[in-house]
């Protein structure tokens, strides 16, 4: 009699772990599936029957092979598979002749290799690049940066402002207009006056609300009008005809999360740097709770070290002293001009 007692407590005992076990499973599914939704991180819900194309993020194998082509034709190698269409050897010999020092004429090959394709990702990236890097090696001294005083060749001066306004006249899609808006953006990078910074914002916000009205999924374009938001300094206002609203970067970085968890083919650097930046989004508009939860996400998606520093830096954080130390931190990668903001390698790397 005194045995079956024993017994019979440890049956019960067995179930209500059971019992606790598989509500902390359910309960587990059903965070997942309301952070994954959106629900708990306040994720904007993705439009309905989206599809890679709308949202740009189709092919990305593809373009990351023809990048990767690209580099190891201008570096002088081979590369396997080599796309032959012209727009691509051109673009490739020009990128060439960039890298050995004949950068006049190499600039004309690229911008002759992406006249030919205008709409090109990959090409019209590698142009853009090319001349920011270019433009950056003649704005060395600080005075320099600090005006638009000549200090660049002349075939340089517009550039790539002038060909890309040209190409988006003549090829009015949204691989032009993201382009353009991108090269606006590479301005206010390269000059730290705010007469050039806040012009340079306000067209590229322009160029990509436009862009977003006739295509609302494109990624890229809601990528780069947050980054925007993003960057622009807190305690200024910024000389906009349509004042941004307080949450609009949150909301375009939100959005490009949203379509990209639903689209699914994003690299792990590509989810993990929207993620990051959508925390930052949150930072500044004061949900540091919010921010750390998309921070965590960021660190847990990309295990690479210096997004690892990033998201450590961060943590250690006050929510007091959170807004004044995320502009600082912008500032610091606003100025890496080894890896620029608006390089779009990072959606096929």
């Amino acid at each position: 009699m005194n045995a079956t007692v024993p017994a019979a407590t440890g049956m019960r005992t067995r179930r209500t772990r059971r019992f606790i076990l598989a509500g902390a499973v359910v309960m587990a599914i059903l965070v997942v599936l309301a952070v994954w939704r959106g629900g708990l991180l306040d994720l904007p819900a993705a439009p309905r029957g989206v599809t890679a194309g709308q949202a740009g993020l189709a092919n990305l194998r593809e373009l990351g092979l023809r990048a990767r082509a690209l580099e190891s034709l201008a570096n002088g190698h081979s590369a396997e598979p080599s796309p032959s269409d012209s727009a691509f050897t051109r673009a490739a010999a020009g990128l060439a002749a960039v890298r050995r020092g004949d950068a006049e004429h190499g600039v004309s090959l690229l911008r002759g290799g992406l006249t030919l394709a205008p709409g090109d990702l990959v090409l019209g990236n590698a142009y853009r690049m090319a001349v920011f890097q270019l433009r950056r090696a003649h704005l060395t001294d600080v005075r320099g940066r600090e005006s638009l005083v000549a200090r660049v060749p002349v075939w340089l001066e517009r550039e790539p402002l002038a060909t890309l306004e040209q190409l988006h006249t003549a090829n009015p899609q949204r691989e032009t207009a993201l382009q353009l808006a991108l090269a606006w953006v590479d301005e206010l990078i390269l000059f730290s006056a705010l007469e050039i910074k806040a012009p340079a914002s306000v067209e590229s916000v322009k160029l990509l609300s436009e862009l977003l009205q006739r295509e609302p999924a494109y990624v890229p374009a809601l990528y780069g009008r947050g980054l925007n938001y993003l960057h622009r300094p807190s305690r200024l206002v910024w000389p906009e005809a349509r004042k941004a609203a307080p949450d609009a970067a949150s909301r375009d970085l939100g959005l490009a999360v949203a379509i990209g968890r639903r689209i699914g083919g994003g690299s792990p650097e590509l989810v993990a740097t929207l993620a990051l930046t959508l925390g930052d989004a949150l930072a500044k508009e004061g949900r540091p709770d919010r921010a750390r939860s998309w921070w965590q996400i960021a660190a847990n998606t990309h295990r690479e070290p210096a997004l690892l520093a990033a998201t450590r830096r961060r943590f250690a954080w006050r929510d007091d002293e959170m807004l004044d130390r995320l502009e600082a931190e912008m500032g610091i990668r606003m100025a890496d001009l080894d890896h620029p903001l608006t390089d779009l390698s990072i959606m096929w790397r």
